[in-house]
């Protein structure tokens, strides 16, 4: 039952709620940057635009993470221009504080006419002690996609010494290679029983290649046609052509039953009005490396925004891991690449320092080979921590005054509990949920307003369902305009009514939401580890925070936590 389908009546409602009193935070964000925004403790971009993470990869004699993403400085109007896209590289030791970002990999290379015009998605394997970066990319002579391998001479930091002359070591014309002959691109290489394979993303299937020197690739099953396809990879889910499967990653994890493999990977389900995102299926490789499919394909965040995901982990299959990192690129293709302009607030394009990433979160694979997500906020700061009680009124919220949103999908009438306009927009919400005489009945509704823009999400706590829509005037004028506005919205999946999911989160007396906004982002956590992330593109770092409820029990409240966050 989706949240669209149950509505009863539209109900306005407005106004800022006299009860409550406004917090005057203190900014922890840089300045609005002329050359697009800066997020308060979210990794972004230091220039151009960026998207996929490549590798994290935890470099033992340095003691932090080396983490690469993919670049580029011909910006979101053309991230495919002419200067191609190139990797770039920080550290971390806590994802929260990066150092400096500088080039890893440049967006041309290799040999001189079989080598890469542009770099583009791939990952790192440290092979006999020296970090190698596996990437895709288009050949210079004629722009196909193909695979190529540079090694590092400085541990890591760049790489520069092509391998196999600096020409493909996986060439698109290869018997083996794509089907289509079109997409040989996001090369994962990983070891396994004593062999180096690599899972490459071929459009409709991902190709499984096996080496013994790490330049010269053949069909990991000699005697099939190696190829893992949807069936497998999108088990119970419905696979079209138009959305080709990206950045595959593979990790062992340890569960409470045995150590399972986990695919990860980039598609969408547009038959369960999901856009692009990251999903994952558990199951187990068989002795020549083929991916086995042991249960039904799961999302691992719910917003149309966490793409291109990477992972912490070994690369070494045999090592399984009870906890791993992940960081998703904030951003989807069909708006974020697009030409992002100002709308509400200031004036000119911002869309040459655009590319965010979200927060760090710890994943876990259970018994029921779910995998839990808990976001690593241990080392952020909180300033000005505040402390609210709502509690319904008598009276529902009326259409008089400011009148903020036409609510089409309420069930009853609507009641304010908390509304402070003007906050940072740098900000943690902890948000618990109670009903003082038994489970908490009636949707829950947030609302966040940032200059013009609005992301609105609305939950049912007695089915689990929730729905969000989001609206950024800056998507109008981008090349798509209104294409990117709609999509945005709701994906052009659905009917108009944003983006549904099921948290798993029902008949509750008390529930716990918490929510990190930046300047560039809205993360939503249930308690269960289910998470909703979805991209901001106002320039402006004030938000307003509005809590609404049903109340068809008169005993609903809410205890909210609210602080200024920073590095």
């Amino acid at each position: 039952r989706r949240i669209g389908a149950m509505n009863k009546r539209s109900v306005m409602v407005s106004a800022i709620l006299a009860a409550v009193a406004v917090v005057t935070p203190t900014a922890t964000a840089e300045p609005t940057n002329p050359d697009g925004l800066v997020a308060a403790y979210h990794l972004t971009t230091k220039d151009g635009w960026s998207n996929d993470l490549q590798s994290i990869v935890w470099n033992e004699k340095a003691k932090h993470y080396d983490l690469y993403f993919l670049h580029s400085a011909d910006g979101a109007e053309n991230p495919l221009g002419p200067k191609g896209q190139d990797w770039y590289h920080t550290t971390t030791t806590d994802f929260v504080h990066f150092t400096d970002q500088k080039q890893a990999i440049p967006a041309s290379g290799g040999h001189a006419t079989d080598g890469w015009k542009s770099a583009w998605t791939g990952s790192v394997i440290n092979r006999g002690g020296t970090p190698t970066a596996y990437i895709s990319g288009l050949k210079k002579t004629d722009g196909s996609q193909n695979i190529w391998a540079v090694a590092s001479t400085d541990g890591g930091a760049t790489f520069t010494k092509p391998l196999n002359d600096g020409k493909p070591v996986l060439d698109i014309t290869a018997p083996s290679a794509s089907v289509n002959r079109t997409d040989e691109r996001d090369p994962y290489v990983f070891t396994y029983n004593g062999k180096t394979l690599m899972y490459v993303a071929e459009g409709d299937h991902i190709g499984v290649y096996r080496s013994t020197d790490g330049i010269r690739w053949t069909k990991a099953d000699a005697a099939a046609e190696a190829k893992i396809q949807p069936a497998t990879f999108f088990r119970s889910r419905t696979w079209s052509d138009n959305a080709p499967i990206e950045c595959p990653v593979l990790k062992t994890m340890k569960t409470p039953t045995g150590d399972k493999q986990v695919l990860f990977f980039g598609a969408k389900d547009a038959s369960r009005g999901e856009t692009t995102g990251t999903y994952y299926t558990v199951g187990h490789l068989d002795t020549n490396g083929m991916f086995v499919a042991d249960t039904d394909t799961q999302r691992l965040d719910h917003g149309p925004d966490y793409y291109g995901a990477n992972f912490t982990g070994s690369t070494d299959i045999s090592t399984a891991e009870a906890t791993i990192t992940s960081l998703g690129w904030v951003g989807n293709w069909n708006y974020t690449a697009d030409g992002v302009h100002a709308a509400d607030n200031g004036s000119g394009p911002y869309l040459r320092r655009l590319g965010s990433y979200s927060l760090a979160r710890e994943l876990t694979l259970g018994a029921d080979n779910r995998i839990t997500q808990k976001l690593k906020t241990s080392d952020l700061k909180y300033r000005n921590v505040k402390t609210h009680t709502g509690v319904t009124k008598d009276k529902p919220i009326s259409a008089s005054g400011k009148t903020w949103v036409d609510r089409k999908d309420t069930n009853g009438d609507v009641y304010g509990l908390y509304d402070v306009p003007d906050q940072d927009a740098a900000q943690k919400h902890t948000l618990r949920f109670h009903n003082t005489a038994g489970n908490y009945t009636g949707r829950i509704y947030i609302d966040l307003w940032q200059g013009g823009d609005w992301v609105r999400f609305n939950y049912d706590p007695t089915d689990g369902w929730y729905n969000v829509k989001a609206r950024a005037g800056e998507l109008d004028n981008s090349k798509k305009g209104q294409d990117s506005t709609h999509y945005y919205f709701d994906g052009l999946l659905g009917n108009g009514n944003g983006y549904s999911a099921q948290s798993l989160v029902q008949d509750q007396r008390d529930i716990t939401l918490e929510v990190y906004t930046d300047t560039t982002s809205v993360e939503f956590v249930f308690p269960n580890g289910h998470t909703f992330t979805i991209a901001r593109f106002s320039q402006s770092d004030k938000q307003d925070f509005k809590v609404f409820t049903e109340d068809p029990t008169g005993k609903n409240t809410v205890d909210i936590e609210v602080g200024d966050v920073g590095r």
